[in-house]
């Protein structure tokens, strides 16, 4: 793989020297989750307009971000046009869309995995942007904690029942109140032969979803 590209917690990305390439400003991390989540290529117009609108210069600014962006994919990828097309360098790995899209022993790899999208990055910009970045947090969030409840249910089968109860526990301190990620985990617990943390755990979900 040339890069990964990690937007779940702190954002960050490494290279295959595993050089970490830090952003010098938020807003540049805010238009690459954009673009790698954007459902088709925005235009600059509306980027600019999106989370720009309070500079001087909405497209000059989108230009020094974009230029940030530039650097990062330089090898082998680019970003260009209006609308704006970003390609990544080969084998590139994306943290979230692992998580979207790959299988349940994959993502559990991703290290960001069950931490919210662009932990920490924090933007100052319009409702629009706001908004997406809420949806698209809550997108990835459910998604999450989906292939954690995956990842318990698959690794008990295997008969680990330690793992599976770590996985089982993330999912259900991920969504407190559904009864399901609880029943899961003290049935691990029992399974585990863990009698006294599976009546912990019942007391918890009683208290919970009450």
């Amino acid at each position: 793989m040339s890069l990964v590209i990690h937007l779940l917690g702190r954002p960050r990305v490494e290279s295959a020297s595993g050089e970490p390439y830090r952003f010098r400003s938020r807003k540049s991390w805010a238009l690459f989750a954009y673009l790698l989540l954007a459902e088709r290529p925005p235009s600059r117009a509306q980027l600019a307009g999106l989370l720009f609108a309070e500079a001087d210069d909405p497209l000059g600014a989108l230009r020094w971000s974009l230029a940030e962006i530039r650097r990062v994919v330089a090898e082998g990828g680019s970003i260009d046009g209006d609308p704006v097309v970003l390609t990544l360098p080969p084998r590139t790995v994306v943290d979230v869309e692992v998580v979207m899209h790959g299988t349940w022993d994959s993502a559990v790899a991703m290290p960001g995995l069950g931490a919210p999208l662009l932990d920490g990055g924090g933007v100052r910009s319009g409702a629009g942007f706001d908004s997406w970045l809420l949806a698209a947090q809550r997108r990835v969030a459910a998604a999450s904690e989906a292939i954690l409840h995956e990842a318990a249910l698959a690794t008990m089968a295997r008969g680990d029942f330690a793992g599976a109860v770590k996985h089982a526990a993330r999912s259900a301190e991920m969504s407190p109140y559904d009864e399901n990620n609880h029943a899961l985990l003290i049935r691990l617990y029992r399974l585990a032969g863990d009698d006294p943390a599976a009546e912990a755990q019942f007391a918890t979900c009683g208290a919970v979803v009450a």
